[in-house]
């Protein structure tokens, strides 16, 4: 019979004679195998540039939308390489890198390095994220290429219908260098484009703003991985507006009801572009099933600064204040006293409750948009036929009204495993070995800084300092038999 105590005591004799310093460099030689094949394992499905190029990794947050944040002061110097002032150019310079062919005439170790970085960080956003914090991720990963900023509150008191404001943060006398606002939608290839008519409305005449740009990346995935990025851009404008809602899936009955497309037309075009003269548009839109009671024309009404009703135009030139003020206080009386029997009955609907669990949200505006959103989904299927203010364009439909939108592409983004790895072969010739060489020892010397002073045990941290002491040596080594500026090497790009 065998004896497995036997067995086992002789199989681990020999391993008594190591000493302490041995066995602690066997334990870090088996740590360190055991991290590279858990690492090949997960690269297997995704390879991207730093797994044959060891640079730094950047983690995109929505702090990079903050210009004052220090993530964002941290990242500036690495989108600085992505040229030109509009995101048509910026986007195009992304793309140029992703490009086999343009890739071969790359010659700087800055520039590829750095989007490298950048296009990394573009794929976490894709694929490291669930879904609704890819979006929010995206808004800020874009203001950051654009040099501009998320926008994440009200302004002018309503509800901001752009996501960020690009190349906000550069001051310059050309205003096509100048804060753009832009809507931004990532959605898969076949989810139609959404947005409140209401708020729509407020940002083209109570903010005053001429028009509003929408960014769209349509995502194409293989299996849970994103793979290419299609981008294209259109304006929504106050010239546009009535044909574009006209052609959207809501179309001009849902939103308009019984207000003539052409009396909005002609009453846009009258518009001084000032507040004090948006009394004849506010009668209009207020009388549309698509402008709900959020909009601010309603609360310029309830606080007396439109006379909302047609029926009753009277002149109030020739009474006195104290009468002027009494009749403007009962008309604010009366528009509340509506209300509120309107709120009344939608808490019967289901309204009442919807707004309370959102009172006891701590949420960001963004994430208050798509409530709302989904409020008027739902109160627009109610019994009493409340009001619904979402408009929708499918891709289609933005195909068909090109011309009325200024449709354009942005071409697409490859992202694809195979475009990657061919990438990376290109770029890893240009960059030579001893670059390599020198990034490889670079990220070695700070692991073993970190091992040095994280070890608890002595024997591993003075194992740490004296691997990492040789990094440097082969660092200096590199760096002066390397030097990046030479007599007969120029930083092109």
């Amino acid at each position: 019979m065998v004896d497995i105590n036997k067995l086992v005591e002789n199989y681990f004799a020999p391993k008594k004679t190591l000493k302490k310093d041995a066995l602690w460099r066997l334990f870090d030689e088996v740590l360190a195998e055991t991290a590279k094949s858990e690492k090949t394992i997960k690269e297997a499905t995704e390879k991207r540039f730093s797994v044959s190029i060891p640079f730094p990794r950047l983690v995109p947050t929505e702090a990079w939308g903050d210009p004052d944040s220090m993530d964002r002061s941290q990242i500036n110097r690495i989108f600085s390489v992505v040229r030109g002032f509009s995101i048509e150019s910026r986007i195009s310079d992304i793309n140029k890198f992703l490009d086999p062919a343009a890739a071969k005439r790359k010659r700087s170790p800055n520039v590829i390095l750095n989007m490298m970085m950048i296009v990394e960080a573009l794929q976490a956003t894709l694929n490291d994220y669930n879904e609704s914090s890819a979006g929010f991720v995206f808004e800020a990963f874009m203001a950051a290429l654009t040099g501009g900023k998320q926008i994440a509150g009200r302004v002018k008191g309503t509800l901001p219908i752009e996501d960020f404001e690009a190349f906000s943060e550069y001051t310059s006398s050309d205003p096509s260098k100048k804060g753009a606002p832009v809507s931004l939608k990532l959605l898969g290839p076949e989810t139609a484009i959404k947005g409140s008519f209401t708020n729509l409305v407020d940002y083209l005449f109570v903010r005053g703003q001429e028009k509003i740009a929408y960014l769209i990346a349509y995502k194409l995935t293989v299996g849970q991985r994103v793979e290419k990025l299609l981008i294209f851009d259109f304006e929504i404008s106050r010239d546009n507006l009535v044909d574009v809602m006209l052609g959207s899936q809501a179309g001009g009955k849902k939103l308009f009801g019984s207000v003539s497309a052409n009396t909005v037309r002609k009453a846009i075009a009258n518009w001084s572009g000032q507040a004090v003269d948006l009394g004849e548009l506010a009668r209009l839109f207020v009388r549309m099933p698509g402008y709900t009671e959020k909009g601010f024309l309603y609360k310029f009404a309830r606080e007396g600064m439109l006379d909302l009703d047609t029926d009753e135009q009277e002149d109030l030139s020739g009474l006195s204040r104290s009468e002027r003020l009494k009749i403007t206080k009962q008309r604010e009386l009366d528009a509340q006293q509506a209300l509120d029997k309107e709120r009344s009955e939608k808490e019967a609907s289901g309204y009442g409750k919807l707004r309370k669990q959102a009172q006891a949200l701590k949420e960001s505006f963004h994430q208050r948009e798509k409530r709302f959103m989904l409020e008027e989904n739902i109160l627009a299927e109610a019994k009493d036929g409340d009001k619904k203010s979402q408009w929708s364009i499918s891709r289609t439909q933005m195909s068909a009204m090109k011309s009325v939108i200024n449709l354009k592409s942005y071409g697409e983004l490859d992202l694809s495993q195979k475009n990657i790895d061919e990438l990376t072969k290109i770029y890893s010739d240009i960059l030579g070995e001893s670059l390599q060489a020198l990034l490889d020892r670079t990220k070695e010397l700070t692991e073993n800084i970190g091992r040095y002073y994280s070890e608890s045990k002595r024997n591993r941290a003075m194992s740490a300092n004296g691997r990492g002491q040789e990094n440097s040596k082969e660092i200096v080594k590199i760096l002066v038999e390397d030097p990046k500026y030479t007599k007969d090497s120029e930083d092109n790009q």
